[in-house]
């Protein structure tokens, strides 16, 4: 059904997510009007778990000391184990870093954006953007699956995730080249005490390590403790390399799933976790890690931020610390230039915009980190490959772990 009904905010935000819900509360504290539409009934709609460092915009968003008051601290250890779990490395990281429940910290941003005065649309899912001019001043939504209405504004944020609603209109490639999928599980009553297995867990399985699935990607299970016996498992699929491997299938979701089923069951060390587990939550998804976008904005009036721009850690997959710093940037300095009465998407200031974020340290240490695991996974993936190889050589790759840790 469509409809005439159409508003304007000086920023339209696509994503109730930890980057939009920044990008809201950073522009309304600058004295703008704010939009966000979240296609979801809630900010944030899907479970999962979580873990960030205590990093200064987490005070600054959410509130002095807000993060260690709803988290579990780590001690920042990863366990690393190499194929069939025949070694283990473990490294450290010296920050403090905890581990917290989903929907509480997400409330915590809807709190702080209702407080400044950030206006959030649920149920209103962004179908495609509006162009006038040369530049895409808003975007068309349907709400609550009925109605079609319009909003506009002087700036177009998208932070709808590795879905990429207007990144995908622009012709961003993320089923391409981005994203990676990703089983995401949550258990409860697991075969783990979190005092006694408080890190990470990461198990390497490469190229075929499967006996039942000889052509699967490379990829790497997890196990991310939450607290108890609560802990958030599952199996990231590892993609950037897979176009130069001739020994790859690109699974199903179906396929995934089988090969998620037998891991449970029976993989050396990663099925301990399940004995006696209920599964409370199973979906396959998608992590957009196997690269950034090329271009932030692919469109004038439009900026691609956090998992939209594949702007994560691809070591680890997390993209919260680096999605808010990322939100905060983008915001403060568009920001800027409104307040100063400019053409805030001439192709001059578009330039200056990548040119600053390009020399800002946070984008340095995330295109790092994809230096980084680019040469990695060559190495590890592609020309080790095999889990006798790659165990040959765990103590070359143990070094490498450290490094990147």
């Amino acid at each position: 059904m469509a409809s005439n009904n159409s508003r304007n905010f000086d920023f339209v935000i696509v994503g109730a997510g930890p980057a939009g819900l920044t990008a809201g509360i950073v522009a309304a504290r600058q004295g703008f009007k704010v939009g966000i539409l979240e296609k979801g009934g809630q900010a944030g709609p899907k479970p999962r778990g979580e873990g960030m460092g205590h990093y200064d915009i987490v005070d600054d968003i959410l509130g002095k000391d807000y993060l260690p008051s709803i988290g579990i601290k780590s001690n920042g250890g990863r366990v690393w184990h190499s194929p069939r779990n025949q070694q283990i490395t473990t490294t450290f990281r010296e920050y403090p870093h905890y581990f917290f429940e989903w929907r509480t910290f997400i409330d915590r941003f809807v709190e702080r954006a209702n407080e400044v005065g950030v206006e959030i649309l649920l149920e209103s899912e962004v179908i495609e953007p509006i162009e006038k001019n040369g530049f895409c001043a808003g975007v068309k939504y349907q709400e609550k699956s009925i109605n079609i209405n319009e909003v506009y504004g002087k700036a177009i944020i998208d932070c709808s995730g590795y879905s990429g609603v207007i990144g995908r209109h622009y012709g961003v490639p993320y089923d391409e080249e981005i994203n990676c999928p990703i089983v995401k599980c949550l258990i409860s009553e697991a075969n783990i005490d979190i005092k006694e297995t408080p890190d990470l867990n990461f198990f390497f399985i490469g190229n075929g390590d499967l006996d039942h699935s000889p052509d699967f990607p490379p990829c790497v299970g997890y196990i991310f403790p939450l607290e108890g016996k609560r802990v958030e498992v599952g199996l990231m699929l590892r993609m950037a390399q897979v176009p130069q491997m001739r020994t790859v299938k690109i699974p199903t979701n179906d396929e995934i799933m089988m090969v998620w089923g037998n891991l449970k069951k029976s993989y050396p060390g990663f099925n301990e976790f399940f004995k006696g587990a209920r599964i409370d939550y199973e979906e396959v998804t998608y992590l957009p890690n196997a690269r950034m976008v090329k271009n932030f904005v692919p469109y004038p009036g439009v900026v691609l931020i956090g998992d939209s721009a594949g702007f994560v850690n691809p070591f680890g997959s997390s993209g919260l610390y680096y999605s808010m710093e990322m939100a905060q940037f983008w915001v403060k300095n568009i920001a800027k230039k409104m307040k100063e009465g400019e053409n805030v998407w001439s192709s001059e200031k578009i330039e200056d915009y990548n040119t600053l974020f390009e020399n800002y340290a946070v984008y340095k240490e995330v295109k790092g980190l994809y230096n980084l695991i680019g040469a990695f996974e060559y190495k590890i993936f592609n020309r080790l490959r095999t889990a006798e190889k790659i165990n040959r050589k765990w103590d070359y790759i143990s070094a490498l772990l450290k490094q990147a840790s």
